[in-house]
């Protein structure tokens, strides 16, 4: 985990940032802030004094990353848990299939390989041949062993996946009102590991209607990591920290190190045990990790919160103690209320939210799922198409986190808005390249590296989309109903993946179909985001039911003047100490 962290920070050192303790500028704060100037020993003081739900923190007010050892914890253990998350992509590896032939010697196809679908070689196949045999596959999967190569076997093979993606859709509706109700640490403690232990047993399977069932249960742990997890850990660091979590301890670095996992296996069996294995180190880590102190203030329990933030600091190796905690004010109203999906359609503002970040969940997974489930039946070579894929992601996100700093009106409208026109751009080629007519395959070889290349881009800049949905769904919410919140976008994403199996499916018919999907979806999601998506970048979580949280996304300009005038408000008090 160590070496982890340490590779994290020397990417974010190589982008040009200096990771040291920030110092917000308020009235109320300048009176410690020249005191603690003037003692060396004590120079980083800030986090002594604010956790990140003390003393509401606005992105214009930070000049550096504030990190202390309980948020590299925090970081840590997203990465970890994002390993697990990757089973969502196993159905790529679970269900490769092999190029099939015929082993009589009379056999040849009606035409050249290459312009016939996977559905019509199967029918040729399996009219005119004796004795099918399967091609040498880089990845021995569930197919090969229960032979659904072809036919209603083969489709039987795609809702193995369409049954975890059912799984993570009742798993987001359950664990979502679940870690609102009873607190985010034991909710995800308990679903991670339900999610380890099926996928552990799902590599023990006798057959794949078995497989599917233990599937269906991994899937749902997997929307526990997604919803309770990651709204534990958006409330455990602070809110510019945010974009430096989804930028260096990524999804990328995780199907980077997926992929290893079944490389090294080759088998479907040995890789459903390891890669389930792959998040065991965040059980004991989340154990006796205390709970979210922002849910507890919500809740009303304000001294369950304070011993919370006082583990945190001892955590972080913080010896200063609050005397009074200022916003510790009881909300007596929420110690008993539960709240349920209607509570997100109670009031204008809170619907208009639901309804914009959901449509974008929607249209972001049915795009995302529906080319990587697709990418195993591009050419070109499997692992390095994987790998590749994996690499060009996490380096697009440090992109992000360099844009995000560099360039502070880089809000998360454009965080969205640019790489979706790109994704568009990207999957309307692989589309026009697959239509275009070629009289042999002599140069299929050149286009089929050509669409890899394209779909590989693709794949990095819908993850970056991804970024930016996540963001303002954390960032939109109120605490008391933040996981429902992230749950139901999060259900309609479910929704979209459902359907990505039928889509990958669908290529096996008429290869740009999948792409003509993606086309059009996100055709749509870029006329909301454009017209109706709001900017949540830099708010505090605590203050997101309060009015004037949300900066217009045309005040750039004196989002950029205020920033500056408080870093030279720094600087002045430097000077002065």
């Amino acid at each position: 985990m160590r070496l982890l962290v340490m590779s994290m920070m020397a990417l974010a050192l190589a982008s040009g940032y200096t990771i040291r303790m920030r110092r917000p500028v308020t009235p109320i704060d300048k009176f410690l802030m020249m005191e603690t100037l003037r003692t060396p020993s004590k120079r980083f003081f800030a986090s002594d004094l604010i956790l990140n739900d003390m003393i509401p923190l606005s992105y214009d007010e930070m000049a550096f990353l504030d990190i202390r050892r309980h948020h590299l914890l925090c970081f840590s253990l997203w990465q970890f848990a994002l390993f697990f998350c990757c089973q969502q992509i196993f159905p790529v590896f679970y269900n490769f299939s092999p190029e099939l032939d015929c082993a009589d010697a009379n056999f040849t196809f009606s035409k050249p390989r290459c312009k016939l679908s996977k559905v019509e070689q199967c029918d040729e196949l399996t009219r005119n041949c004796s004795k099918i045999v399967a091609g040498t596959a880089p990845f021995h999967s569930m197919v090969q062993d229960f032979e659904m190569f072809c036919g209603e076997k083969a489709y039987d093979a795609t809702w193995v996946a369409t049954i975890q993606f059912l799984g993570v859709l009742v798993g987001t509706v359950v664990y979502g009102h679940l870690g609102d109700h009873f607190g985010r640490r034991p909710v995800a403690l308990f679903g991670l590991a339900i999610g380890i232990i099926f996928g552990v047993s799902s590599g023990l399977a006798p057959s794949w209607p078995i497989f599917a069932s233990f599937r269906f249960i991994v899937g749902s742990s997997i929307a526990c990591v997604l919803v309770v997890f990651y709204t534990y850990i958006s409330e455990m660091i602070l809110s510019e920290q945010r974009v430096f979590l989804r930028s260096f301890f990524n999804w990328g670095y995780a199907r980077l190190v997926f992929t290893l996992v079944c490389f090294l296996c080759g088998y479907w069996r040995s890789a459903s045990i390891a890669t389930a294995l792959l998040a065991a180190p965040v059980l004991p880590v989340l154990y006796f990790l205390p709970e979210s102190p922002t849910w507890y203030r919500n809740r009303g329990k304000i001294q369950e919160a304070q011993k919370a933030e006082e583990w945190i600091r001892k955590l972080s190796g913080l010896e200063v103690q609050l005397e009074e905690d200022k916003r510790s004010t009881p909300i007596t109203t929420e110690k008993t209320q539960v709240y349920t999906v209607r509570d997100l359609f109670t009031s204008w503002p809170i619907t208009y939210k639901t309804l914009v970040v959901g449509c974008l969940w929607f249209s972001t997974s049915l795009s995302a799922f529906g080319s990587d489930l697709n990418s195993g039946n591009l050419a070109g070579d499997f692992y390095l198409t994987q790998f590749v894929s994996g690499a060009v992601t996490a380096l697009a996100k440090i992109f992000v986190f360099v844009l995000d700093e560099k360039w502070p009106s880089f809000d998360r409208r454009r965080l969205h808005q640019l790489p979706q026109a790109l994704v568009v751009l990207c999957y309307a080629s692989i589309m026009v390249l697959m239509m275009l007519p070629e009289s042999d395959c002599s140069n299929e070889s050149s286009r089929d590296l050509a669409i890899v290349i394209v779909n590989i881009v693709g794949v990095s800049l819908i993850e970056v989309t991804w970024d930016a949905c996540y963001l303002v769904a954390v960032e939109c919410f109120p605490t008391r109903i933040r996981t429902i919140g992230i749950g139901t976008c999060s259900l309609l994403a479910r929704i979209g993946a459902l359907v990505a199996p039928q889509m990958a499916y669908l290529s096996s018919v008429y290869r740009p179909a999948p792409y003509a999907v993606v086309c059009g979806i996100g055709l749509v999601s870029l006329v909301v985001s454009l017209f109706f998506l709001p900017d949540t970048k830099g708010v505090d979580l605590n203050d997101v039911d309060k009015p004037a949280v949300y900066r217009s996304s045309t005040s750039s300009q004196s989002v950029c003047k205020d920033r500056k005038l408080r870093l030279e408000t720094v600087s002045d008090i430097e000077r002065n100490a």
